[in-house]
């Protein structure tokens, strides 16, 4: 029988067993909240994953390996400022993308709109126009198609449609880029050429509207790169100060 020397550990209460039982149970941190401390707390917008942060900082966290608060904390900068280089990139991108699609923006892609247009015509013959006509079309390509096709002139409905749509096959769309896309057993060499002209005068026109965004894109690219290099300046500072105790500590120990 084991000694106990005159002392025996008072029974345990139900609750006590409770407890320790669940103690090994205990969930643990995350590896990367271990490494990222209190830092880790970024500026997710809607649509923005946050997972994609997590990679972008996890990776920095395994290229410089921050030690302690201060270098936590300019890695998660460091994070930060890519992140919103990103963001500021596709800021730039979706606002041509929305320029595009806007029938009274100058940058608008019309052989897209007139496109959709058509393909909601064949669908919707009874309410496309009413309802579409607007979010696609030019105002004066609305006012060239109620003029040449007034609804009362149709027997259908279904008539009255088809009328719009080939006039936008043979009529609007030759004119604009991609108007291709309906029809690719039409091309030949030279309607081919002359849709690559048009598809490229298109980009530039988008380019000169869309000149303020990439203006400020690149502002904001430049900003971002001097914090950047900032942060990674005094992370690398911060560093080289704590090697150097580090020795002066040891040397004084000896």
């Amino acid at each position: 029988m084991p000694k106990h020397n005159g002392y025996l550990p008072p029974a345990l209460k139900p609750t006590d067993r409770l407890n320790n039982s669940a103690a090994p149970h205990r969930r643990r941190k995350r590896a990367n909240a271990e490494k990222s401390g209190v830092f880790a707390e970024p500026l997710i917008l809607p649509g923005e994953d946050p997972r994609e942060f997590e990679a972008l900082h996890s990776a920095l966290i395994d290229e410089w390996t921050p030690s302690g608060p201060s270098e936590q904390s300019k890695v998660f900068g460091i994070a930060d400022a890519e992140w919103r280089k990103g963001r500021s990139r596709r800021f730039a991108e979706a606002k041509g993308i929305s320029n595009s699609m806007r029938p009274d923006h100058p940058a608008f892609d019309e052989a897209r709109g007139l496109i959709t247009f058509g393909c909601l015509m064949y669908r919707e013959p009874e309410t496309a126009f009413t309802e579409y006509a607007g979010k696609y079309l030019r105002a004066d390509a609305i006012r060239y198609l109620n003029q040449k096709f007034p609804r009362q002139n149709f027997d259908s409905t279904a008539d009255w449609a088809a009328a719009v749509v080939e006039e936008i096959k043979l009529g609007l769309l030759p004119g604009t880029p991609g108007f291709a896309a309906l029809d690719p057993d039409r091309l030949d060499p030279v309607t081919e050429a002359l849709r690559a002209d048009i598809v490229k005068m298109h980009s530039f026109i988008t380019t000169i509207h869309m000149r303020e965004f990439l203006d400020d894109d690149l502002d904001q690219q430049e900003r971002l790169d001097a914090r950047i290099a900032r942060l990674t300046k005094e992370l690398v500072e911060i560093k080289a100060m704590k090697d150097m105790l580090r020795r002066t500590s040891k040397d004084d120990n000896e």
